[in-house]
């Protein structure tokens, strides 16, 4: 056999990446992370070492990131970032700390490196605002300056960086904001469980905290000359945000991304889109920053959704979860939930657990409801609480009304139902269940006052045979007969009327006698099985 050509000994030689020249190992030791060269690369032969240890070029940047898992690190992060600092000799002009950092490590590096140019602190908790601010008078030269994930830091600290370093042109200060509370969008604060409805005081929406604008207030206020802004899951409102834009003249990239609280469907908005060359909003998708919060797995996806799968979604809820939580999300999904096509049905659905969801509070929700259906309400369910003023305030605003389910409303009288039946003319579903108080004369009122009723339910929870006089127990029953001759279903659970006749099993395709099972009937109806 012949001897192997050139290029097939070439092939099979392994190269000896110890003999790279001095230029090209520092150039590919440029794109490695510090605690990779420290770690690693120094350790793999004395040239090497020599390189990574007597090139002040190379700690010029210093970049120390990490996935965070630092108990499985068998080295000291902040300890090696000092030996890294040292190396610089003071010429370091960028460095980024992930996941570790304290206020003695930024001491010590501004001691070390007067003219430090761009600083990132990500998920640096252990840094506060006393320490970040004194470090900020070392950093006259800082022109970039990260801040993301970091919960000790506070308006009064940016106010102090803003102040030390005037040649600051890049900010950032991202947070992370997943949070149902009472702070947003909407809250209701009430009196004592007793208190009468007349009451009960109802906020306005958007009652925020007075520092929310803290932070765009202190950049406004001290960061003129910034040309890069990224405020990632701020909860300033539109006054901060205008405050920035008046401040800053030179501001050309802005990011407002999970800024929630923010409604730029106005003014506001134009004045941002024609001033900002590069601009995200609020809902934008979140691809491409360079951190993750850990709540965007559960959290924030959901509010990127297009409008009309979010109405879809929402509108699968009962609007006491729409009301109570759902809206609370973010100002886009609270200003969905405004959508009078949404509220066309409602559905005061609940278990009546006294310790989450007291009586005028769901009264209180339910006002809002029909509010926002601004008159085109056509089905409502209301189930373990109710009154008489609900009823009429029911009525005054929805003429339209198809169907009408009330639960264990045992606050609506006789009196109050018949003062209301005659301003549901286009009603044709009507549930009355577990009402012990409601009349035949009632009955009789709503069958000619509802020519188009074609489903009527009258449920109660049981009877005694001493109860009423005997004469009486068919007064429902005639009422009925006597005015909605046009129903096509009828329920009459534990009615007390008595036996007229045997055609029903002629008659009835559907027919429910009374000895048989109680299983199928609406588990919402809470209906003893004994009675």
């Amino acid at each position: 056999m012949g001897e192997p050509s050139n290029g097939a000994a070439g092939r099979g030689r392994r190269r000896d990446w110890t003999e790279l020249p001095e230029k090209a190992a520092e150039s590919i030791f440029r794109r490695l992370g510090a605690i990779e060269v420290l770690e690693n690369a120094q350790k793999v032969c004395m040239k090497w070492r020599r390189i990574c240890k007597n090139n002040t070029r190379m700690w010029r940047t210093i970049d120390m990131r990490n996935d965070g898992d630092l108990q499985a690190m068998d080295y000291d992060l902040e300890v090696m970032c000092r030996h890294a600092v040292d190396r610089s000799r003071g010429e370091l002009v960028d460095i980024n700390i992930e996941h570790f950092g304290t206020d003695r490590l930024l001491h010590y590096i501004t001691d070390s490196s007067r003219g430090i140019r761009r600083l990132r602190l990500l998920c640096c908790n252990s840094i506060s605002d006393e320490g970040l601010g004194k470090v900020a008078q070392k950093l006259p030269l800082l022109e970039e300056l990260d801040i993301s994930l970091c919960g000790n830091i506070s308006h009064e600290a940016v106010q102090v960086v803003g102040r030390s370093c005037p040649l600051l042109k890049s900010f950032k200060l991202n947070k992370e904001w997943c949070i149902f509370s009472n702070d947003e969008p909407y809250a209701y604060h009430f009196g004592s469980w007793y208190s009468c409805h007349c009451y009960r005081e109802k906020l306005a929406p958007f009652p925020f905290k007075d520092d929310y604008n803290g932070v765009a207030f202190a950049i406004a206020g001290t960061m003129g000359g910034l040309r890069h802004l990224q405020l990632f899951g701020n909860k300033l409102t539109n006054d901060g945000l205008r405050n920035i834009l008046d401040s800053c003249p030179h501001l050309c990239s802005l990011d407002l991304r999970h800024c929630f609280i923010l409604n730029l469907d106005g003014d506001l908005g134009r004045i941002c889109a024609e001033r900002i060359e590069k601009l995200w909003l609020p809902h934008d998708s979140t691809e491409g920053k360079e951190f993750v919060a850990r709540s965007e797995g559960y959290c924030f996806k959901w509010t990127e959704l297009p409008d009309n799968i979010t109405r879809s979604i929402l509108s699968r809820l009962g609007a006491i979860e729409i009301l109570a939580t759902a809206q609370k999300v973010c100002s886009k999904w609270f200003y969905i939930c405004k959508d009078p096509l949404m509220w066309r049905t409602i559905d005061m659905h609940n278990k009546f657990d006294i310790s989450n969801y007291r009586p005028f509070y769901l009264h209180d929700l339910c006002e809002d409801a029909i509010d926002r259906s601004c008159g085109n309400l056509v089905d409502i369910n209301v189930e373990n609480f109710g009154t008489n003023f609900l009823l009429d305030y029911l009525a005054e605003r929805s003429r339209g009304l198809k169907r009408l389910r009330l639960v264990g409303s045992h606050r609506i009288t006789d009196e109050g139902f018949r003062k209301v039946a005659s301003k549901f003319p286009m009603l044709e579903h009507l549930d009355i269940t577990l009402f012990e108080d409601i009349s035949h004369e009632t009955l009789a009122l709503v069958g000619r006052s509802c020519p188009l009723l074609k489903s009527f339910k009258f449920n109660k929870q049981w009877f005694r045979d001493d109860c009423c006089d005997k004469a009486e127990r068919n007064d429902c029953a005639f009422a009925i007969a006597g005015t909605m001759h046009g129903l096509h279903h009828l329920m009459l659970f534990r009615n007390q009327l008595s036996n007229k006749g045997r055609r029903c099993a002629e008659r009835i395709q559907k027919l429910w006698l009374p000895q048989d099972s109680i299983d199928d009937i609406d588990p919402s109806y809470d209906l003893d099985a004994e009675w």
